[in-house]
């Protein structure tokens, strides 16, 4: 077999096309190359994957670039994903184009045209991406609204950018649906939200107008030193969120209450919450925090 088909191959991250195969090959090649597990077939219509390669989502987004077309970028989540920041899990891949684009259906794959265009696309990985600045803030203005600190938190803990950029990014999207929104949390992002979830939690007492919280709070005394998710100091109350994968041994449930009994007893209020509280319970919630806090409620009819 041509060796060039091999560096081209390799250039391409172990993602080609049929007909890149057949300028190199013939047809009964390509098919007991494939037979044999050589090379195989990806989800999508002529494009083929090398078969020593794993399978991992980097190499499943690089087919799927191949597919729709070199002009086309990677963006929201998927972006997001490359950049180390998904915080939603879409399995859909998601691309950008121009704003005259037209629609390339394929499984899997949404593409979305864009006023702003594709000439700010980062090259990762073998795959073309929008700048991670631009990627955050293209998912808080396109999800719902409690996904969109969570977003901006991820982004900055995995050091992806800075506060700074987002809000450069914000200002290049003025005029665009939900920017206000946005501008909104960029100042409120913090590095130190330590899970998606707590960064949920903590978007609701912001957005029902309860003070901001101090994240990471530290609490040392007696030779102890304890670290709240998030908490008012000057009314000592705190806020835990409790998630499955804290609990799932007794050594961590026994450090748990631990930390609650020690807590309690130099006189703060310590709060938990579950997900049930931030998604179905968080009026409640919010309320609860608030009598804590000795602040005003008022739910929104």
């Amino acid at each position: 077999m041509d060796f060039a088909l091999y560096r081209l191959i390799a250039a391409q991250h172990g993602v080609f096309s049929t007909s890149q195969a057949l300028d190199h090959c013939t047809d009964a090649e390509v098919r007991s190359l494939v037979r044999t597990g050589r090379w195989r077939r990806s989800p999508w219509r002529g494009v083929l994957l090398d078969g020593e390669l794993p399978d991992s989502p980097l190499l499943l987004l690089r087919a799927a670039a191949l597919a729709v077309g070199g002009d086309l970028v990677a963006c929201h989540s998927t972006a997001a994903s490359v950049w180390g920041f998904d915080v939603l899990g879409d399995r859909t891949l998601h691309f950008l184009g121009p704003p005259q684009l037209v629609n390339r259906r394929l499984p899997g794959v949404q593409v979305h045209p864009s006023s702003l265009g594709t000439d700010d696309a980062v090259l990762v990985g073998g795959v073309w991406c929008t700048p991670p600045a631009r990627t955050a803030c293209d998912v808080v203005r396109t999800t719902a609204p409690i996904d969109g600190l969570a977003t901006l938190d991820a982004a900055l803990r995995a050091g992806a950018c800075t506060r700074e950029q987002l809000a450069a990014a914000a200002a290049d999207q003025a005029g665009l649906r939900q920017v206000i929104r946005l501008r909104e949390l960029v100042p409120v992002a913090d590095a130190a939200a330590e899970s998606p979830m707590e960064s949920r939690m903590r978007w609701r007492f912001l957005d029902a107008g309860l003070p901001a919280p101090r994240l990471q709070v530290r609490l040392v005394g007696a030779g102890r030193r304890h670290f709240l998710d998030m908490g008012w100091e000057e009314q000592s109350v705190g806020a835990e969120f409790d998630g499955l994968e804290a609990h799932m041994t007794r050594e961590q449930l026994d450090a748990d209450r631990s930390q609650h009994n020690w807590v309690t007893a130099h006189r703060w209020t310590l709060l938990h919450f579950t997900a049930s509280d931030v998604y179905r319970r968080h009026v409640a919630m919010v309320a609860r925090t608030a009598r804590a806090l000795g602040v005003p409620f008022r739910p929104r009819s």
